[in-house]
């Protein structure tokens, strides 16, 4: 019979059913009356390690052994300091151990050296980038380098300003005329179409005007929805059923690409009366993108625009009142050929000399920021003159509703666009000049009473 006891009385646990080395029955240790519990504990501790000990020192013996490289040599040396006189001499010695540090990359040791940076630190000041960026030489900066001395740096003042990237925004335009002489739009781009009319062709852009202003999405959608679209309709032949649904999904894709929140496309069905299903937009969306082979990068007047008038000083009216007459532009036919930056200066033209009262505006500045001059401007302004008389009494008027509004200051509503300035740049007068297309136009219809009086 086992007789237990508290850990804190005076015996152990006695179990005779134990035998011990000796052969005895009895406690399971052998403890004097006088010993304490720590005594005890530590005997226990003792007898528990004695055989992972055995075995420690068993491992160690067969360690002995063997000739196993010691720890301490596999460590590399420490890192020592690296002192400005020293410098020189750590240089040489990389050049001499060129070699050296090969072989020691194959066999696999991997020295720890140093690592000493050679980039300079920029101030951790909010302005410390606006402090390295002032003191660089503007002399290298392609975009001083280039500016004739006639000509006004028109970014000299926006230098500390690291978002308009004024060391290359010459260049960014300059691309810019690349790609747009890349993605040219033909003149009669619709003469292969055997259904789709330049009439109809008005009619959807006037359209889809009234659908941009209605979902409030931004200039470049606009703009950029009329690219697609000519762009398409000039390879494709687009049948009558298809027309509007062409010029719907032209406008989805532009806003997946300029607007930071898309209209859904249940809007755009619903705009089309739910003539059309998703499934319809989708599959077009897929043919559009196919026969574009996904190039959408062609640029937008709106861009080159915003460059012209940085040029020109403009104000918020003569700028609101050239994208009035870009717009204009984008329902006529007779303008689909013109490249962006045409559109963009001849617009800003024709403003400058509505609200100049007929005065030459154009200035070396802007002919050297333009890339065009007076004079190739002139046949184009007086184009875009006569599409301004026609306005008010043609069947599109969205575009001359949505420039009316309040919002955009009525500006297709102000006095100077039915003065005598518009009506002798549209006969081709300007300050007493007229065009080469009027000269041309004149001395045709004289030769023609010529050839009938005779």
């Amino acid at each position: 019979m086992d007789v237990t006891r508290n850990r804190f009385g005076g015996n152990l646990l006695l179990k005779p059913n134990i035998e011990n080395k000796h052969g005895q029955q009895g406690v399971l240790f052998k403890r004097s009356t006088g010993t304490s519990n720590s005594s005890l504990i530590n005997q226990v501790k003792r007898s528990a390690l004695q055989q992972t000990t055995n075995i420690q020192n068993k491992v160690i013996n067969e360690a002995s052994k063997l000739n196993l490289k010691s720890i301490k040599d596999e460590l590399p040396d420490p890192i020592k300091p690296v002192s400005k006189e020293s410098s020189e001499s750590v240089a040489e010695a990389k050049g001499t151990n060129k070699q050296s540090q090969n072989v020691k990359q194959v066999t696999g040791e991997c020295p720890v050296e140093k690592v000493v940076s050679k980039i300079p630190r920029l101030s951790l000041r909010p302005s410390g980038i606006a402090e390295v960026i002032a003191r660089r030489v503007t002399k290298n900066c392609f975009s001083s380098a280039i500016i004739p001395e006639d000509v006004e740096n028109i970014d000299e003042n926006d230098e500390l300003n690291v978002f308009l990237t004024t060391d290359y925004v010459n260049d960014i335009y300059k691309y810019l005329r690349q790609l747009e002489s890349k993605y040219q739009i033909k003149p009669n781009s619709l003469i292969s179409q055997k259904e789709y009319t330049p009439k109809m062709r008005s009619i959807l852009i006037d359209w889809l005007i009234s659908v941009h202003y209605q979902f409030h999405l931004t200039p470049e959608t606009l703009y950029m929805t009329v690219g697609i679209l000519d762009r398409f309709c000039q390879a494709e032949n687009i049948n009558k059923n298809k027309v509007q649904l062409v010029g719907i999904t032209s406008m989805f894709i532009a806003s997946k690409y300029e607007e930071i929140y898309p209209p859904e496309m249940n809007d755009f069905v619903s705009m089309c009366d739910n003539l059309y299903h998703k499934k319809d937009i989708i599959k077009m969306e897929i043919a559009i993108l196919k026969g574009l082979k996904f190039e959408l990068g062609r640029p937008l007047p709106l861009h080159f625009l915003r460059r012209m008038s940085k040029a020109a000083h403009a104000d918020a009216v003569i700028h609101t009142m050239a994208k009035y007459l870009m717009e204009l532009c984008l329902v006529e036919y007779e303008c689909v050929h013109w490249d962006p930056s045409l559109v963009a200066a001849t617009a800003l033209y024709t403003t400058l000399r509505i609200v100049g009262e007929g005065s030459n505006p154009w200035s070396s500045t802007l002919k050297f920021y333009s890339h065009y001059s007076d004079e190739q401007l002139q046949p184009y302004v007086s184009v875009l003159c006569k599409i301004i008389l026609r306005a008010p009494n043609s069947k599109f008027q969205s575009c001359r509703k949505k420039y009316g509004s309040t919002k955009l200051s009525r500006i297709s509503k102000r006095p100077e666009l039915e003065s005598q300035v518009i009506q002798d740049m549209a006969n081709g007068l300007f300050l007493g000049k007229k065009s080469t297309v009027t000269k041309q136009t004149q001395s045709s219809s004289s030769l023609t009473t010529i050839q009938e009086k005779r």
